[in-house]
């Protein structure tokens, strides 16, 4: 890789505001995941833990949005072309640089990592409804391969949208991992079909859950 490369970042204004929308809307952050190496948006994980409040992590991604997403022309009155990620998970989680090194503790983190790279890397973008398919099993203690994005459904009334400086807007995604029944079912039917029969699967990641589409 050119070693002159820098990845693409938001400004030193917008970092900040970013942040404090994170740490507003969200909860504060003691533990951040900084990345090392960046090879085209520089992608840090804010971990939010448990509080009296809420029995679950918050993990938000923090530079996703400073890639503006390849939305089609005939949405651009709804300013979607920037996007943060979120995915909560149960308050036992592991989440130590040591447990880090076993995939089934560290596969939320990658799968935030990935998904947020994943427009720049297809020219594409990510948005309400939409599903990212992991090919295979997220780790081998579960059979959830895929997620749907749906609008952030934690923190606080607001949490959904950041304005930036210059008036763009970043919009806050929470992935809710499916199995590949789900999956499947969602492409041929619609986001709307698959929430209906998921009204009782929690927005807290619960690797043995049941699946909605089991045969």
């Amino acid at each position: 890789m050119n070693q002159d490369y820098m990845p693409e970042l938001y400004d030193d204004a917008d970092w900040d505001i970013v942040e404090q929308h994170i740490c507003k809307y969200f909860g504060d952050s003691p533990n951040v995941f900084h990345e090392i190496v960046s090879p085209d948006i520089h992608v840090d994980i804010y971990i939010i833990p448990p509080n009296d409040e809420k029995d679950y992590y918050t993990l938000v991604t923090m530079g996703m949005g400073a890639h503006k997403m390849n939305v089609p022309e005939e949405l651009s009155e709804y300013k979607l072309e920037r996007a943060e990620l979120i995915i909560t998970l149960p308050a036992d989680w592991k989440i130590t640089e040591e447990a880090m090194k076993d995939e089934k503790w560290y596969w939320p983190i990658r799968l935030l990592k990935s998904a947020a790279r994943l427009p720049g890397e297809c020219d594409t973008w990510l948005g309400w409804g939409h599903t990212v398919d992991n090919c295979e099993n997220y780790a081998d203690n579960t059979k959830l391969c895929g997620s749907l994005l749906l609008s952030s459904m934690v923190g606080k009334e607001g949490s959904e949208i950041c304005q930036l400086s210059n008036g763009e807007v970043v919009n806050f995604y929470q992935l809710i991992p499916l199995y590949r029944e789900e999956m499947d079912f969602k492409c041929k039917n619609d986001a709307e079909s698959l929430l209906d029969i998921m009204s009782d699967v929690s927005f807290v990641v619960d690797i043995h859950r049941d699946n909605v589409k089991s045969k």
